[in-house]
């Protein structure tokens, strides 16, 4: 198996998971500001506005219509989400799509810090935004292993539906490092690993977890630990599981603060309106 330095594995987890690298800079940052909570990835000293790509229509309800310039796939959004344009990692890898909000992604709105906020599409494996469900289920993240490493990993986690999604969400751990897959790297890039699974997965609380058809709505509480910064960070939005060529369209933030049922309501809303 490809060897990968302990020294960049540490160096991911003291930023709490942030990946080091051009293609994720754009949502991530490794010095959280002053005197607040270290939420590193999407941090607004780190983002990059960009015009938009589509011009977005309007529909009878007043909410807006982004559609994709290659015409794949459509949504409708709140106006108070603000200017849609490209989002991080747009269309690299198993990330088809990713359309970020100038007043609902990260950044510093009604002077909180908001991480995340992205509408991405996904195909392959289902990984979710804002490491959710613990470091090793975030596309960027993972972006630090080399793909063998990447693979084996992803190959022994559980796989992401609506049955198990709910179940995975409350787990602090979701990958067993003693199997014999692993037994090639040392004990120290596997605790390493681990670690890095309960990257906002530690002392994990279920909110919320509302499973309806195809849709996932959900609201966990989980301690966020870097370096010597500690707290407890909400993270919560919507997963819709798709049908090949794609397999999920999400919306996910993390803020200090707990999301009002409103937004919920209106982050529920952005994903089943997928077409």
């Amino acid at each position: 198996m490809t060897s990968i330095p302990i020294a960049t594995i540490i160096g991911v987890l003291v930023i709490g998971g942030g990946v080091a690298g051009c293609s994720a800079s754009v949502r991530n940052s490794p010095t959280p500001p002053a005197a607040q909570e270290p939420l590193e990835q999407g941090s607004p000293q780190a983002q990059t506005t960009l015009e938009p790509t589509e011009k977005p229509e309007v529909s009878l309800n007043g909410w807006s219509i982004y559609t994709d310039r290659q015409n794949r796939f459509s949504f409708s959004y709140p106006p108070a989400f603000g200017t849609p344009s490209q989002g991080t990692n747009n269309g690299i890898g198993d990330r088809v799509a990713a359309i970020r909000f100038s007043e609902f992604s990260s950044g510093i709105h009604d002077g909180k810090i908001v991480l995340g906020g992205e509408a991405a599409l996904t195909r392959g494996f289902v990984l979710v935004d804002i490491q959710a469900l613990g470091g090793l289920y975030d596309s960027i993240t993972l972006d630090v292993f080399p793909d063998t490493l990447r693979n084996s990993i992803l190959s022994n986690l559980p796989v992401l539906t609506t049955t198990d999604f709910c179940g995975e969400l409350a787990k602090g751990h979701h990958i067993d490092m003693n199997r014999p897959v692993f037994s090639s790297l040392d004990q120290q890039l596997r605790d390493a690993i681990a670690k890095m699974d309960q990257v906002r997965s530690i002392d994990p609380e279920v909110i919320r977890c509302d499973v309806v058809g195809d849709t996932v709505t959900f609201h966990k509480e989980a301690a966020y630990e870097a370096g010597q910064f500690k707290s407890r960070q909400n993270i919560y939005g919507a997963i819709r599981f798709l049908e090949s060529p794609f397999s999920s369209f999400q919306l996910v933030r993390a803020t200090a603060e707990a999301p009002t049922q409103e937004m919920l309501r209106d982050m529920t809303s952005v994903v089943e309106s997928f077409r």
